[in-house]
């Protein structure tokens, strides 16, 4: 089972509060998933068993993962080697917001084309952040799920892996 480690090196700022979360939505324009909204208030930015760093308003790395996929939407440009770009992945990774990272280089996002006001929330994916080899969405975008807490709470169980990853990479 991973395990939670939200203090430390890794811990890099304060838990934001409602008006910090609202703040930064509206300077970003951007509305966050409620469960998302509680994640950050109770945990703040932190590292899940040494696997998955999520990020929260107030810490300066949130806004850094914005600028990673632009760079990975560039790479892909400029190393695509006479491939056929997808243009699907481009459209996904340009209305991404970047939520995190997991050791192994594989971004975790939202789709910000997916938000329904039914639930209030963006489908999750994870995103190869080097170059990918392939260039089309199937080889190396993976579905994560819709709900952030129930993205969350399978993580910490063991039961919603990065699905690029073996089950011997993570230890419980």
């Amino acid at each position: 089972m991973q395990t939670l480690q939200f203090e430390g090196r890794r811990n890099t700022s304060r838990n934001p509060n409602e008006e910090v979360i609202a703040a930064f939505e509206q300077e970003h324009q951007i509305v966050f998933p409620s469960d998302y909204r509680e994640f950050c208030k109770l945990f703040g930015s932190g590292c899940i068993g040494d696997t998955l760093d999520i990020y929260c308003p107030e810490n300066s790395r949130l806004l850094l993962g914005q600028e990673r996929l632009q760079l990975i939407i560039n790479n892909i440009r400029k190393f695509s080697f006479g491939h056929e770009l997808d243009d699907e992945k481009i459209d996904l990774l340009r209305n991404a917001f970047w939520v995190g990272i997991d050791s192994s280089g594989y971004c975790l996002v939202w789709d910000l084309a997916s938000y329904s006001e039914e639930d209030s929330s963006y489908n999750l994916y994870w995103v190869q952040e080097d170059c990918p080899e392939f260039w089309d969405l199937e080889s190396n975008v993976y579905y994560a799920g819709r709900s952030f807490f129930e993205f969350f709470r399978d993580f910490c169980n063991g039961l919603r892996i990065n699905p690029c990853l073996k089950p011997s990479y993570f230890r419980y």
